[in-house]
């Protein structure tokens, strides 16, 4: 059964991993940054995608499973924290703090849905 879950926080997570993206890109390709054709930064990249995509769905579908939308939550913090520690070895406090933004989004989300099934459950205990 389809519930609908808050969308609070989806943008930041998209802000997160598209800023996480920008930065890896520049670093694969500049070589002032001596991380130029590393394969930490293309995982990093490759993991900001995968996090684009999860957010966008995230954001653009309020109306999803429980199942989905444990999947989509538990993934976005593995993302988040395997992106930060990539972040932290690679040197980049660019990536470390737009992970800090998509993790502030993702508790957004978190905490958010769990406010709204709290409002929920007030109004019908009010009704009974």
């Amino acid at each position: 059964m389809k519930q609908p879950h808050s969308t609070r926080g989806a943008w930041l997570i998209l802000l997160g991993s598209v800023v996480t993206g920008a930065i890896c890109i520049y670093d694969y390709v500049t070589p002032e940054t001596g991380l130029i054709g590393t394969g930490g930064v293309v995982l990093v990249a490759i993991g900001a995608a995968l996090m684009f995509l999860t957010a966008l769905v995230l954001a653009t579908k309020p109306n999803r499973g429980a199942l989905l939308q444990g999947f989509l939550v538990v993934s976005i913090l593995l993302d988040i924290i395997g992106s930060s520690v990539a972040g932290y070895f690679l040197e980049s406090p660019v990536i470390m703090v737009a992970q800090a933004l998509a993790l502030i989004g993702w508790l957004m989300n978190v905490i958010g849905d769990a406010a709204d099934r709290s409002i929920e459950t007030d109004e019908v205990e009010d009704e009974v």
